[in-house]
């Protein structure tokens, strides 16, 4: 089995359990596309974003894929509205692949990836272990305010901002919705256990797939 892919509401601890799983399965991490910096300010660069692994003119399409449906400052954008309201520009299809391409070398070799909606990317792959983490929406204003280091308000704000960002780029990209149990294997509540019990778990669901 070459990895996990861990999908993460805000608040939802990905940032913290992600690297766990990967230290304690030996694998490398593949951070998020989309921190909760890039989801509240669209105006950062993919460089920051992408930790500088990508140049400036891939940067410029990252944020035409994503800002269409962000309404600037993520302000105007809904989760509800459906699939084919938003119609994917010729981007979409260019970033799915590059997006993809990085992922499946990562997979190559062993990773865990947080985000960058691998969940609709490798939906057909039963070799990648699919995870998402949620949580109700209280809880994880409560929890991210905790691991930003930011009070309860500020995580109240952000999080809708997040969370519209993050489905609003799988359904560009997949034309699917984040929130559909067919994309995961593993689903669980991390505002209701520990931090290093879903680590736990899923370091064990993918010990148990890769034996089987």
């Amino acid at each position: 089995m070459p990895g996990v892919t861990i999908s993460a509401a805000y608040g939802a601890g990905g940032s913290i359990i992600a690297p766990e799983v990967g230290r304690r399965l030996d694998l490398p991490v593949l951070d998020r596309a989309i921190s909760s910096h890039v989801a509240a300010q669209l105006r950062v660069s993919v460089q920051e974003a992408e930790g500088g692994a990508i140049r400036r003119p891939l940067a410029d399409r990252f944020m035409a894929v994503l800002a269409p449906l962000a309404g600037g400052a993520l302000g105007a954008g809904t989760d509800c509205a459906p699939p084919d309201a938003f119609p994917p520009p010729d981007d979409a299809a260019f970033f799915r692949e590059r997006a993809e391409a990085i992922m499946t070398e990562a997979l190559a070799a062993g990773a865990v990836i947080l985000g960058r909606a691998g969940g609709a990317a490798f939906h057909a792959r039963p070799d990648v272990l699919r995870v998402r983490l949620f949580g109700l929406p209280e809880a994880r204003i409560a929890q991210a305010a905790r691991i930003e280091s930011v009070d309860a308000s500020t995580a109240r704000q952000r999080l809708p901002e997040v969370d519209r960002a993050r489905a609003q780029y799988v359904r560009r990209l997949y034309n699917a919705s984040i929130d559909d149990p067919g994309l995961y294997q593993l689903q669980i509540d991390s505002t209701a256990l520990p931090l290093d019990a879903c680590a736990d778990l899923i370091a064990t669901a993918y010990s148990a797939l890769t034996r089987g």
